[in-house]
């Protein structure tokens, strides 16, 4: 029986620990697309899942697909750059990415993008604001409007850059557990 979800997440991490509990319950990710996911009961077998940002395009993505096929690591979908990865648990876990160094470029690909988001909003918003400030004589109803805007982009690109920013730090490995590691 085929069940479809449609549930958003900013959090890779949280998305992935979803994806798990459902692979916990039984439920086989069979396709993603934007925002809807589609299960197939398969109880009781159980799945584990794996978002991956891989930083392969073309053959040598084809290659990696080969390759994680072997392990018995299977592609669902792809996604705004996200692949969807699927492993029996019966097959052991799913451990994609062991070194310090794999798991940090991991954790930088995966929260890049807020970043990135924070910063140009923050830019847009003050862009905004200034030119709103020059050129608006009078100080009705209309200013007001926009200075709310240009303000609500400010606090919006701050938000999604410190959420950018916590996310890295909590999910990379600090330095001295790296140094513990080589």
């Amino acid at each position: 029986m085929k069940t479809s979800v449609k549930k958003a997440f900013l959090d890779i991490q949280n998305e992935e620990n979803w994806l798990n509990e459902q692979g916990e319950k039984g439920l086989m990710l069979v396709g993603y697309h934007n925002g809807i996911y589609e299960f197939e009961d398969v109880s009781p077998a159980k799945y584990q899942y794996k978002i991956d940002l891989p930083a392969y395009t073309g053959s040598r993505k084809k290659d990696y697909l080969d390759f994680l096929a072997q392990s018995g690591i299977y592609f669902v979908a792809e996604y705004g750059g996200r692949m969807y990865l699927k492993k029996n648990a019966a097959d052991g876990p799913l451990d994609m990415y062991t070194g310090n160094e794999e798991i940090n470029q991991q954790v930088k690909r995966r929260y890049t993008y807020l970043i990135t988001i924070g910063v140009s909003q923050f830019l847009l918003g003050l862009c905004f604001l200034i030119q709103a400030l020059q050129s608006m004589q009078q100080r009705g109803v209309p200013f007001w409007i926009v200075l709310i805007v240009d303000i609500g982009l400010l606090i919006s690109g701050l938000i999604f850059f410190i959420m950018g920013i916590r996310k890295c730090v909590k999910y990379s490995i600090p330095k001295e557990e790296r140094k513990l590691w080589e």
